[in-house]
């Protein structure tokens, strides 16, 4: 899987492109409430940035990697979908942050795993921190779809923003060099902080239970017995089939005294099941294709807050709203080679089966949007082989770091 790519351009990549592009790409949208002049830079940014990532993927030859056209059938696919409902240009231009996240990822996993993960840990570390002291009295405001949002949007962008967060500050510490591995350990000491303090205010299920797992399959992947690796292998794909068994069979009234008791919700999760149904039937008039990215249809049940409600609230159905059967399985397409590439004999390889369990445990309630965290957390499946390869050289580049 290893690229030979042009070192002449290593600085440009590493030093420049890529630290703009996570900090343009993942710069929160519903930031506008705090700073409402800066988004059309940050739009406009976002554009130049896919321009220069455009031109370094020809120029580096990055097309010779055979996972570009795994991402790239799925964002092709989605754009045309979106092009054939009549959807303009802003709706699904957004899905142009992917290419140039795939492209950034690629070649910075492949030539300096340890900057990129650095980098993007310190980022997510930040704005998670930014996002509970900036925290005020009920912590949230209404957006314009009528969602109660947070300094990172809705309690699904900061359990997506967690999840990435654990995997990258982990895959960090697992490349930094013996004696260096302080660096990720105060950055993980700051997020738990954060992701502490922040459901002690405002408690979010969700968030809660992926945050345990992740804690509780970071500490059992240890012990080596077979179980443990059959338990990161498959975790995922048995949670896919039993958010299918919930959407489609309502198998969570069997764990009924689990999710009333211990969990507190309700047997519809919130309200839940009501807008799976409205979703179900968009879903049936357009099975194969989808919807495309969306953003005038409304998935209303009843004349309060759902009434406006845009969201699935369930990571398949998003899935199958926006690009169909079609769009669905390539994306599994996706998660299974991705997963391959990541054996779990390797501890990168098993922070990547942790990470997609825990989106797997995200998506029975949440869904996902098109720039989401998911996707890099996906590419660095792609490249666990050769960031593998890099850390059993002789050699890692310590100046990597962006926590001196």
């Amino acid at each position: 899987m290893y690229i030979d790519i042009d070192l002449e351009h290593a600085d440009l990549m590493n030093d420049i492109v890529m630290p703009l592009a996570v900090l343009l790409i993942y710069f929160p949208t519903c930031l506008s409430y705090y700073a409402p002049g800066l988004v059309s830079g940050i739009y406009l940014a976002q554009k130049l940035i896919f321009l220069i990532c455009a031109l370094m993927f020809l120029r580096l030859q990055l097309f010779k990697n055979k996972n570009f056209y795994l991402m790239f059938s799925y964002l092709l696919w989605i754009i045309v979908v979106t092009y054939v409902n009549g959807d303009t240009v802003p709706e699904w231009g957004s899905y142009l942050n992917l290419f140039s996240i795939y492209v950034v990822s690629i070649y910075c996993l492949e030539t300096n795993p340890v900057k990129y993960t650095g980098f993007f840990s310190f980022v997510l570390t930040l704005l998670l921190l930014f996002n509970t002291l900036l925290w005020q009295d009920g912590g949230m405001y209404q957006n314009a779809n009528g969602q109660y949002c947070f300094v990172l949007g809705t309690k699904t962008s900061m359990t997506e923003y967690q999840i990435a967060a654990c995997c990258f500050i982990w895959a960090y510490h697992t490349l930094l060099p013996k004696g260096g591995k302080r660096k990720a350990t105060i950055l993980y000491g700051i997020l738990l902080f954060s992701i502490i303090l922040w459901n002690i205010r405002q408690p979010v299920t969700t968030s809660i239970l992926c945050i345990i797992a992740f804690t509780v399959l970071i500490v059992i992947q240890k012990i080596e017995i077979k179980i443990v690796d059959v338990v990161l292998k498959l975790g995922f794909w048995v949670l896919l089939i039993f958010n299918i068994a919930v959407v489609f069979f309502n198998v969570q009234i069997y764990f009924a005294n689990f999710i009333t008791n211990i969990l507190h919700e309700s047997t519809d999760l919130n309200s839940r099941t009501p807008i799976w149904q409205v979703v179900l039937r968009y879903i049936y008039d357009r099975p194969w294709i989808g919807y495309g990215v969306n953003s005038n249809t409304y998935f209303s049940f009843d004349t309060g807050t759902s009434s406006y409600n845009q969201a699935t609230h369930n990571g398949l159905l998003y899935f199958l709203f926006v690009g169909g059967i079609i769009g669905t399985v390539l994306i599994f397409i996706l998660c299974y080679f991705s997963m391959k590439k990541s054996d779990v004999s390797s501890t990168i390889g098993r922070i990547v089966h942790i990470s997609m369990i825990c989106f797997g445990i995200l998506w029975v309630s949440e869904q996902l949007k098109g720039y989401t965290l998911f996707f890099p957390v996906v590419l660095v499946g792609f490249c666990a082989s050769a960031i593998i390869a890099h850390t059993e050289r002789p050699y890692i580049d310590e100046e990597a770091d962006y926590i001196n």
